[in-house]
């Protein structure tokens, strides 16, 4: 077996990777199952609960599909797609906070000296999140991908990233990509020859996305790895 090469560099997802992202979505819609009758008369917490997680599977949503799903179940609610969006996302924002021991592992990686930065999904709120929990100018850089161009896994917040780290194309087998997403997170990375590293939530991997190069239970347990 071809051992790896060292990883000189590594890019990370924010959302439960370094973010706490799923206490937020619970916090969220929790919120809105009490402020709206027609759901909590209608059915207890925790089966609304798994029916809202079931609008975000491999933890990711799409609040404006997310809304039309709601609806379709308790029609009495009244909002619309763009109105959820935002209220979705100020919402998340306001609970923001970072993942247990993720704040020390940041300041490790800093003090390490290994270029590090984030790629992530999403829009302006992602900035919004990060500044949340007060990282701005702990975190080297933030590539939003609607900010930028496509989303995840597409090659292209991948390679800018990679531009970012001033790392050459070439060697983005040197990079270490960090997740929680095998489709947008490990599909992506490895599609542009990255390793990467599937945080897996007490998941099991799906046999229909290339194999991670590691499994881990948090960004913690990159200490050894990363020599920091």
């Amino acid at each position: 077996m071809t051992e790896s090469p060292e990883i000189k560099a590594v890019l990370f997802d924010l959302d439960d990777t370094l973010l706490d992202r799923s206490t937020a979505y619970d916090h969220f819609y929790r919120s809105f199952y009490d402020r709206h009758d027609s759901i909590n008369e209608d059915v207890s917490w925790p089966e609304a609960r798994e029916f809202f997680w079931s609008l975000s599977p491999n933890n990711a949503t799409n609040p404006r599909e997310a809304i039309n799903e709601i609806q379709k179940r308790w029609p009495g609610i009244s909002s619309d797609p763009e109105t959820h969006y935002h209220d979705y996302f100020k919402g998340i924002v306001a609970g923001m906070r970072a993942l247990p021991g993720a704040g020390e592992f940041v300041q490790a990686l800093n003090e390490s000296g290994i270029p590090w930065g984030a790629v992530t999904n999403g829009s302006k709120y992602q900035l919004d999140k990060v500044r949340a929990v007060g990282w701005e100018e702990e975190i080297p850089f933030v590539i939003a991908t609607e900010l930028h161009g496509p989303n995840k896994p597409a090659p292209e917040p991948f390679l800018h990233g990679l531009r970012l780290l001033e790392v050459p194309e070439s060697e983005a087998g040197t990079v270490l990509f960090v997740g929680d997403n095998p489709y947008t997170d490990i599909v992506g990375a490895h599609g542009v020859g990255m390793q990467t590293a599937w945080i897996h939530m007490d998941r099991t991997y799906p046999v229909d996305a290339p194999s991670p190069g590691m499994t881990i239970g948090s960004v913690q347990d990159l200490y050894e790895v990363l020599r920091l």
